[in-house]
């Protein structure tokens, strides 16, 4: 097994989280709404989100601050305009051929003319899997499919919302050498 595995959900619910609070990397939240392991999704606005991994209790969520950052220091999600999804570690789980990964940092910013001056700073994160020799028909084909995944790093406690950046495979025996590359979602 893995340390790296992708989970996923073809349709999510939300759970009540009630009021949650944000301090150092931990998001709290009222009620109990996940078990130890299980990914929660923070859609914090229609432009913020988090993902954490239960720690503790099911209260409990460790948030990587490296890529999800600005998380307010409180939030109700009220299933309107914000809303929290609960990706279960043992239910859920997809594919976990993945030996390392590394996150690609891309900031842009937008100046007036030749002043310079920055207007816009966009800041995307890219998840990128090792290369190695894969089946694509199976767990893996099923997972790329899924509407929701979520990448989660069993040893650090840190997980991502990603989607499939896309990819031609070309296959010998549905076997291909290739990398994985998924957008984070961070919004």
């Amino acid at each position: 097994m893995s340390d790296f595995k992708f989970y996923g959900l073809d349709t999510v619910t939300h759970v009540n989280a009630g009021a949650c609070t944000f301090t150092g990397t931990t998001i709290t939240t009222s009620n109990d709404i996940a078990d130890l392991g299980d990914m929660v999704y923070f859609q914090i606005s229609e432009t913020q989100g988090a993902v954490g991994v239960c720690t503790n209790t099911g209260t409990t969520f460790n948030v990587d601050t490296n890529v999800y950052s600005n998380i307010p220091s409180s939030f109700t999600p009220n299933g309107t305009t914000s809303f929290v999804y609960v990706f279960d570690e043992t239910d859920d789980f997809l594919y976990d051929e993945v030996t390392s990964y590394r996150i690609e940092n891309s900031i842009s910013i937008a100046t007036f003319s030749e002043s310079y001056r920055p207007y816009n700073t966009n800041q995307d994160f890219r998840l990128l899997c090792n290369t190695q020799i894969r089946n694509l028909v199976g767990s893996l084909k099923t997972m790329l499919l899924k509407s929701y995944i979520i990448f989660k790093d069993t040893c650090d406690n840190k997980a991502y919302l990603v989607s499939f950046a896309g990819d031609t495979f070309v296959t010998l025996n549905n076997k291909f050498k290739s990398s994985l590359e998924f957008n984070i979602a961070t919004r």
